[in-house]
């Protein structure tokens, strides 16, 4: 329907529609795909590069635009691109330029023109870069001796090189870092345009002589200023400025700082003194300024802050800073609708925050949450339906608190302090759980917001189980036939207290925003957490007893020991600016010692789900080739203590906020010892291949900018759990009732 409708109804005479555009190098050398964004005019847009479905859908509209319909179709559509012979000059100018910025110093670019019929034409840009000019020296010409000594300290660290290609770009980035480490060290008056090269190219393409030149005194006005190396003299800090004219100011003076509050004193003096990286005496330092941007900002208390110098007398400024209090409580709810198996239920919480508990930007967050679940169709069980509810509460401090270590140490870590309790209740007709955790732990990051670290001191779960129901307890706890290690592992009481180590990396830094979407980025993580091995040094030390699996108790509950390592890496590839592929891969291993034989519950490793391998549902697949034999208790056998995922997408924009993907997803879960209720879930290296699950779909995504609305279909394309080919390669003998999976989720899969 799309192909039959054509875009010509929409043209008018003597105007053509741009069918497309192609951009190729006559010489190998140089990447053409890496120029595509100084076209300035593109034919209509492909879905995955392939199929104008946005211009069909804009041709299934009728000539009447004040139809419902028809404005319907052309609002999510494309109308047809009108050639333009204007924008196809300045791509070519702009083409050309770009290569001369790279060196290619007679570059030139040929437009091709080749016409489809009456109404359509082609454009094809063929860039001839010609030869690349080479950097034969370096040279510097500074006109004060200070700045060019400063200069030469830092020379190890410049962007010029011998030899190297002769790029505007790069030698424009020369300029950036000169002129920051000029401003890192005071010297506040000089700007990037008292820096200029000189290019000698007389002596051939491999030999040019390359000059910087350094003229302030030259370029300024103010010939005896521009050099001047400054310091702070003065910090004033206005706190609430916009209560001004209704509030009585307090003023004071804090540590050398002058603090101006404009009503109650919100947020406490050393609270703001140590967000501070200025201070009166220090030299001028423009690093120091963003860096106290960057802890204001982390500060949830405040809404907002601004910095300006302003010059105070010869060589020295007044750093004036204003901040604004933010709203100080906040109450939100949240209600869910649940499905789980076709049991439906409601779940509903309400949170309290207080952003600034202490007068010190200190969040305590407290928050009550309640779920109801109607269950049926549970056999030799009375008639009960879910019911949980949990309580929790966090307390956040903008800063590291740590015992001995120095102020000065405290203040470098751009830092949280949390700790948090919790309690769990869950009611089930087979049984009832309950869970109690307290956590104490640190979290911080580099200026660049490139580097995450996490250390979780302490963390402490008790789980207890008051009730299990008879039917349940003969089924799977106390049935010879049925005995499972880590069934009756799960369903023990159990206390944990383990430390961990977290390390993430974004190369996109600060303009990720915690995703890598559509950016040509990539995340590293490194987890590392331990458990149980203190309580085992002072109960094997103190021979204390052991229950009848011979595992030592804390207060006659089993204790956890294990030790477990994950690593995640996420990488996305721009295209161009509507397509991207992101590829991701995780490996996970937790290995019980000592105290256990099995790692808990909480702590293993599943396959399948809207982040995993998308054609299974949760907890569906492994580990290794196990097939589930009983739904009601199988979840938790299907689950390992070691994992290898992989996944790929194809992510294409389609229109308004709307995207779509194409996906690969393999991997599994296994076991690293065998457990007797799991045929064919331990790992073993020379066959755990042919273990590996795949599957691959198409999702859609609602990009509402805060956050991702997904839609993922999933088909199995190779099944482990079973051995005949027709259903161990369900991408050759696909049944859509068995292979197809649903998926509904918020945010990306990785």
């Amino acid at each position: 329907m799309l192909g039959s409708c054509s875009s010509e109804k929409f043209i008018s005479e003597g105007k053509r529609v741009l069918s497309d555009v192609d951009l190729k190098s006559a010489e190998s050398s140089v990447d053409a795909s890496a120029l595509r964004g100084y076209v300035r005019q593109e034919a209509n847009a492909k879905w995955f590069n392939l199929v104008k479905v946005p211009l069909g859908l804009y041709c299934v509209s009728g000539r009447d635009s004040t139809k419902g319909i028809n404005k319907f179709f052309r609002r999510i559509g494309e109308a047809p691109v009108i050639y333009d012979s204007t924008l196809t000059q300045l791509s070519e100018n702009n083409l050309s330029m770009a290569l001369i910025n790279k060196g290619y110093l007679k570059a030139q670019t040929q437009t091709l023109l080749k016409e489809k019929g009456e109404k359509h034409i082609k454009v094809k840009y063929l860039l001839r870069p010609g030869t690349l000019y080479r950097i034969r020296t370096i040279d510097y010409q500074i006109d004060h001796p200070e700045l060019e000594e400063l200069i030469q300290k830092h020379e190890n660290k410049s962007l010029l090189k011998i030899k190297m290609p002769c790029d505007a770009n790069i030698l424009d980035e020369e300029r950036d870092r000169i002129i920051s480490l000029l401003h890192r060290n005071g010297y506040y008056n000089v700007l990037k345009n008292h820096i200029s090269y000189d290019i000698d190219s007389t002596r051939g393409p491999e030999s040019l002589d390359l000059k910087l030149k350094l003229e302030g005194r030259t370029i300024s006005k103010d010939t005896a200023g521009v050099y001047t190396q400054f310091r702070v003299r003065d910090v004033i800090v206005d706190v609430n400025l916009e209560n001004e004219l209704t509030a009585r100011l307090d003023t004071m003076t804090y540590r050398g700082i002058q603090l101006r509050y404009y009503g109650k004193r919100q947020i406490r003096p050393n609270v703001i003194y140590s967000q501070i990286k200025l201070m009166p005496g220090d030299i001028y330092n423009e690093d120091h300024i963003q860096s106290t941007y960057r802890n204001f900002s982390n500060l949830q208390a405040l809404r907002y802050s601004v910095i300006r110098m302003e010059p105070a007398d010869s060589g020295r400024l007044d750093c004036h800073i204003t901040i604004q209090s933010n709203k100080v409580n906040a109450l939100s709810s949240e209600v869910e609708g649940t499905n789980t198996s076709g049991d439906m239920g409601v779940a509903a919480s309400v949170s309290f925050t207080n952003r600034n508990l202490f007068r010190g930007s200190e969040v305590w967050t407290t928050k009550l949450r309640g779920a109801f679940e109607a269950i049926t169709g549970l056999e030799g069980y009375s008639d009960e339906d879910y019911l949980e509810f949990s309580a929790e509460t966090h307390l956040s401090f903008p800063r590291i608190i740590v015992p001995f270590l120095p102020e000065k140490s405290r203040q470098k870590l751009n830092g949280h302090s949390d700790f948090a309790i919790q309690y769990n209740s869950q009611n089930r007709p087979e049984f009832h759980r309950r869970v109690l955790t307290g956590s104490w732990g640190y979290r911080w990051q580099n200026a660049q917001n490139r580097i995450q670290q996490k250390v979780d001191v302490l963390s402490l779960n008790y789980v207890f189980m008051p009730w299990i129901s008879n039917t349940f307890r003969h089924d799977y706890l106390d049935s010879i036939s049925s005995r499972s290690a880590i069934v009756r592992y799960s369903y023990e009481n159990l206390f944990i207290a383990n430390s961990g180590y977290s390390f993430t990396y974004n190369s996109a830094g600060a303009a990720a925003n915690g995703s890598i979407y559509q950016k040509n980025a990539y995340q590293i993580r490194l987890g590392v957490e331990s458990a149980g091995n203190l309580l085992y040094l002072i109960a094997h030390s103190a021979h204390a007893r052991k229950n009848e699996y011979g595992n030592y108790t804390l207060f006659n509950v089993a204790f956890a020991q294990y030790v477990k390592f994950d690593f995640d890496y996420a990488r996305s590839f721009l295209i161009d600016g509507r397509n991207s592929i992101a590829i991701h891969g995780s490996f996970g291993i937790a290995q019980p010692y000592g105290n256990a034989s099995i790692v808990p519950f909480e702590k293993r490793y599943f396959a399948g789900g809207p982040n995993s391998l998308r054609g299974w549902s949760v907890r569906e697949l492994g580990p290794g080739k196990y097939v589930g034999k009983d739904g009601k208790v199988d979840f938790i056998n299907q689950t390992g203590n070691m994992k290898l995922l992989f996944s790929t997408e194809w992510r294409s924009y389609l229109f308004w906020k709307f995207h779509g993907a194409l996906f690969i997803d393999a991997g599994n879960v296994w076991n690293t010892r065998n457990y007797d209720a799991q045929p064919g879930g331990q790992f073993h290296f020379h066959n755990f291949y042919k273990e590996i699950a795949a599957s691959y779909g198409l999702g859609l995504r609602l990009n509402l900018d805060y956050f991702i609305l997904r839609l993922d279909w999933g088909m199995k394309a190779i099944n482990p759990a079973y051995e005949s080919a027709r259903q161990h390669y369900p991408i050759l003998h696909p049944h859509f009732g068995r292979d197809l999976t649903f998926h509904f989720a918020v945010g990306l899969p990785f």
